[in-house]
């Protein structure tokens, strides 16, 4: 699961606990799932920070701390770069 996982699901969440046309007791499951979420949520977002962390000391220092695997490189694509020709307008 990504962090771009996380971030969709619990925006999901945040849209269940704003929907107005719950139920009292649709209400209740959807409360006790956003707790539940949102302790689980916590937890990634500490597991998250220290591998952060550690990345940090690797960079500053060379050397990774135990336990922690090395971050693998993240392949992004290539930047597309726009022209804009100003003379060309839209009608």
């Amino acid at each position: 699961m990504s962090v771009k996982d996380v971030r969709d699901f619990l925006l999901k969440q945040m849209a269940e606990l704003a929907d107005s046309d719950l139920t009292a007791d649709e209400a209740r499951v959807v409360i006790e799932k956003a707790k539940a979420t949102s302790g689980i949520a916590a937890q990634y977002v500490a597991a998250v920070r220290v591998e952060l962390d550690a990345c940090k000391v690797l960079d500053e220092t060379g050397m990774l701390p135990g336990g922690v695997d090395a971050p693998t490189e993240i392949e992004r694509p290539q930047p597309r770069v726009l022209s804009f020709d100003a003379r060309r307008r839209v009608a």
